[in-house]
């Protein structure tokens, strides 16, 4: 199952933020995670959560034990398992 891991920055860590983006853009040359989202936190002004997938739980365990290990995270750092869900394509629904 597809695991998803999530990072919430804490305000005036740019350099956390650009280090991150490194570390995922390295493994996302490998195929081994991708960028889903990064965004700015509207109720905690100035925090920025980064949103990453990985194939399964483990890599995902990975790379977040990894992450804090190396001070890349001083904020919080939750793993996130991604339930498949149903969803139907638009044209074949408008043309049976």
């Amino acid at each position: 199952m597809e695991a998803l891991v999530l990072c919430e920055i804490a305000p005036g860590r740019d350099d956390l933020r650009e280090a991150l983006l490194a570390r995922v853009g390295r493994l996302g040359l490998n195929g081994r995670a991708k960028l889903s989202f990064v965004a700015r936190d509207r109720n905690a002004p100035g925090n920025t959560l980064v949103a990453i997938g990985f194939p399964d739980a483990a890599s995902a365990g990975r790379f977040a034990a990894e992450a804090v290990g190396e001070g890349l995270t001083p904020a919080e750092v939750r793993l996130l398992a991604v339930e498949p869900t149903w969803q139907a394509e638009p044209l074949p629904l408008m043309f049976p």
